[in-house]
Order: C-alpha cells, then structure tokens, then sequence
C-alpha cells in the first residue's frame, strides 16, 4: 500500500457559488469601455472641427428611430477602433444616409482601393469609403486596461453588496452555549434581525456588537489611479481628461491640461476625422484651437513687435512667429491698411464724397428740455 494512498482520494473539492456576481459580462465591459472612451474622443475633435455643415453633421450622430441605421458616424468609427477592424461606409447625399456597406458594395469598394486608395463612386450613386484600423495597436493596450478596470469595480460591486450584511457578535457565543442550546441562540439572532430590519427596538447583551462590515477600498483606489494613469499614456491625453475631473481653477496646472488636451485631440484629428470626412463629403474641414490663453499671449507678443525695429527682428520673422503662436499657415498675411481719408489741403477738414454722405445726426428725443 502506498504511503500517499490517501492523497488518490476521487472526492473532488467543493467550490462555493461566487458571491455577488456582476450583472455585466467581462467582455461586454471591455467592449462598451472602449467605444464609450473613442465616441468621448471624437466628439470632442469634432466640436473643434470647422467646415461641416448642419446636414453632415447630423451624420456624425446616432438617431433614435425604428430603422436599421441607428448608429452614427462616431459610432461605427469607434467600433472599429475597439474591435481594430475594417469598416466600409456607404454614403448617399440625397437621402442623407449614411451606413455601412453591405457584401457586395464592400466587395466593389475593396477591389477599387486595390487600384486607387481613394473614395469609389457606386453603381446606385452613394459614395464608398474603405476605413482601416488593423495597424491601431493603441486598442490592445486600452482593451488590457478595461479588463484591469473590470476587475476593480468586480471587487468594489462585492465590497460594497457585503457591507450591506449586518454583524450580530454574541458575546462568548460558542463557550457559553452548548450544543442543546444552540437553536435557541439562532432564534434569537433571527428575532433581533427581524427587529432591525423592521426599525423596532431590541435588547442585547450589554457587551454583543451590531456593526457592518467596513470596505477597505485603499487597494482598489490605487488600482484605478494607476489604470487610468496608463491609459492617458496610451490615449496621449492628460489624466485629468481620462478621469473627468475639471480644473479645479485658472493655474497652470489647468492651463497646461488644456493644451495637452488640445495636442492629442488634434492628433486623432489628422489621422482620422479629417481624412474621413475628406474621403466621404469631399469637404476641406481645419481644426479650430480653444487656447483662448494662446491668443492672449499672441496679442502680447504682436504689441511688442509693433514697437521692435525691424533691424532686431524682420517683418518676415515676426509674422511667422505670430503664425506659429496662432496656429495659422506660416505665409498668413493680414488685410493691406485702410486708405488714409483725403485731406482738404487749406482747410485741414476730410474730403467728403458726394456719393457717400455723411450719416444723419441724430435728433434728441422728444420731450428732452
């Protein structure tokens, strides 16, 4: 006989039920993370995106109706972020829609890019858009953070659920009962619970406790500080967009966020809003700059080089720097000055022109003393 013959026992181990378990699927979690931070994402791009107008806008954005194409734009582009895929979108001016392809239009779309990467005019009129996100490899790291996520808000939703159960500690409760006595200790913990549970008054011994159980949440806490740090990596936005706190006021610390906000939206603006919307409208959008403080500081510098020789800093110079602050094109140049007014050269008065007269003055109110 075996030494270890005990150890062969065919008993297997019991596993209890889990406790509290999520009414959300891991997967599904992942999946509607994902989407909610991408849609969040564009849509903040497109509130800074000049150049569309009202129709093409509501493209943008999911409807509520009864039909087969409820989602928008936002979210099909989303989806195939999440899901790193390919997405064929049909677009048809006249009746204003905007879908996905279906087999056979994603067949014709497919084998037109093969020739020419470029938007494909379909046989029914609607316009063809071959969009890729195979090489977004971002997602793989946002999918990994969204699973780490649900793991902490697993623990949180059990933390939360036991701390509802109440704790009757009987004082020496296994010493001073015995075996006989037992049920008769049971019914009168029962008896207390029903006391509570129906807000009437009870007696206990003076040294029984009735307390609840006290989530400690310092690990999960610094769980979710560090997913969301990870993820402003990845996303390239500042932590204080991926958490969704606001600024709590007007310091640099603020300021600084703004502009790194502005940075990485305008990122995901080149390399996805506007090609799209180039590839499906055929419209030339800009991105729009919210750095109202840049602005400022662009005035200040233009009222220091107005009184700055040009031998220090040349017209040129001083005009690309402006450019630069103000985020416009590098060879932007302002309105030619206005025409000095002529002059009556013997009586020093501006030369009024018949053909514009000057404007009437006003007459003072009726009744005015």
């Amino acid at each position: 006989m075996s030494v270890f013959s005990f150890l062969k026992s065919n008993s297997r181990p019991e596993r209890l039920e889990p406790i509290f378990p999520m009414s959300v699927l891991q997967a599904d979690f992942v999946s509607i993370d994902c989407e909610t931070i991408y849609k969040r994402i564009l849509t903040d791009v497109l509130d800074r995106t000049e150049g569309l107008n009202d129709d093409q806008q509501v493209l943008f954005w999911d409807n509520c109706l009864g039909s087969e194409n409820q989602d928008g734009l936002v979210t099909l582009l989303a989806k195939a972020m999440t899901d790193k895929s390919d997405l064929f979108v049909c677009y048809f001016e006249t009746l204003k829609v905007i879908r996905k392809a279906t087999s056979i239009e994603e067949a014709t779309i497919r084998a037109s890019y093969k020739e020419k990467a470029e938007a494909v005019t379909l046989p029914d009129g609607g316009i063809g858009v071959f969009i890729t996100f195979k090489n977004f490899r971002q997602s793989d790291m946002i999918r990994l953070y969204s699973a780490l996520e649900y793991c902490g808000v697993n623990s949180f939703w059990k933390s939360m659920n036991l701390s509802k159960a109440l704790q009757i500690k009987i004082n020496e409760l296994r010493s001073s009962t015995g075996l006989s006595d037992s049920a008769d200790v049971k019914a009168q913990a029962v008896e207390i619970a029903k006391a509570l549970a129906a807000g009437t008054d009870i007696y206990i011994d003076a040294k029984d406790i009735l307390e609840l159980l006290k989530p400690d949440l310092t690990a999960t806490n610094s769980a979710m500080e560090l997913i969301a740090q990870k993820r402003s990596f990845y996303l390239g936005l500042p932590l204080s967009w991926v958490t969704g706190q606001g600024s709590e006021g007007l310091g640099d610390k603020s300021k600084g966020d703004a502009k790194k906000v502005e940075q990485g939206l305008r990122g995901y603006y080149f390399s996805i809003i506007k090609p799209v919307v180039d590839g499906i409208f055929g419209k030339d959008t800009e991105f729009e700059s919210d750095d109202f403080d840049q602005i400022s500081s662009s005035m200040e510098v233009m009222k220091t080089f107005s009184i700055t020789d040009d031998e220090l800093v040349s017209m040129d110079n001083k005009r690309k720097i402006l450019n630069r602050m103000l985020s416009l094109p590098e060879d932007a140049k302002g309105d030619p000055p206005a025409a000095p007014a002529a002059v009556d050269p013997i009586t020093g008065q501006p030369v009024v022109d018949p053909n514009k007269p000057p404007p009437p003055k006003k007459e003072p109110n009726a009744g005015t003393p």
